[in-house]
């Protein structure tokens, strides 16, 4: 399994900071965030940093955009922007901002169309569609997932996983399990919260161990997303016991 981080996790600094912090703490590869670090559309910057991530010896494992399905906005720039990247895989919310079993079933029909289409416009050029999951989304339970996932009915299309709040370890090592079986799990978004409270990530050491053991199978990313204070130093500690889940 490759390791990394979500540059978003350290949005407040340039970019090649990024990459030098990436490099020194020994990770494989870098999610580039489409809010701050990696704009769509900007090919020349995202050209850029293509550039100086593999000079750096880092692997571009995905496009983290902050699309919304549902949304029928503008894709071309997305998709141009990570065939730039040259990553096969781009990140996208499922929706938001509403918990899933308050949206509306016109609104969760559109989501289904719109998902349909984007996974179409990508499908050409040989990259897959990745889901968030996250709370207040369409993929917040595992559910409301396996609908999103059966009814937009696209093999290009997947979904991330991270470990929503209020779960138990045992209803994540069954939706990670769920997922693996159905052959959807992309990355994993990797961190340590008690809810606001952002610990080191071998403070949940043993949910980690027991989540990546399920997750093994379908060979995810993990990536580091967020760290205690929003400190780069804190990433350091967090990239080493990181390290020792693969």
């Amino acid at each position: 399994m490759l390791t990394g981080i979500a540059s978003v996790t350290l949005r407040h600094l340039p970019y090649r900071e990024v990459i030098n912090i990436v490099k020194s703490a020994g990770l494989n590869g870098i999610e580039w965030s489409g809010d701050v670090h990696c704009q769509p559309g900007d090919i020349a910057l995202a050209q850029e940093i293509a550039t100086a991530t593999r000079e750096a010896g880092l692997k571009i494992i995905s496009y983290g955009s902050y699309y919304h399905i549902g949304s029928f906005e503008d894709f071309d720039g997305i998709i141009r922007t990570a065939l730039t990247l040259d990553v096969k895989t781009i990140r996208v919310w499922a929706k938001g901002w509403l918990p899933s079993k308050e949206v509306s079933e016109e609104d969760w029909h559109n989501a289904i169309k719109d998902s349909k289409r984007i996974a179409d416009m990508a499908k050409p050029h040989g990259i897959d569609i990745a889901y968030e999951y996250h709370d207040n989304t369409l993929t917040d339970s595992l559910e409301t997932t396996i609908r999103l996932l059966n009814e937009t009915a696209r093999e290009n299309i997947f979904t991330y996983w991270q470990p929503p709040a209020g779960m138990s370890v045992e209803e994540n090592l069954e939706v990670l399990k769920t997922l693996v079986s159905m052959k959807k799990l992309r990355n994993i978004h990797v961190f340590s919260h008690d809810g606001d409270d952002r610990k080191p990530l071998e403070a949940k050491s043993e949910n980690w161990k027991r989540y990546i053991t399920e997750a093994r199978p379908a060979d995810p990313a993990l990536l580091l997303e967020f760290v205690k204070d929003d400190d780069p130093t804190c990433l350091l500690p967090d990239a080493v016991f990181l390290k020792t889940l693969v």
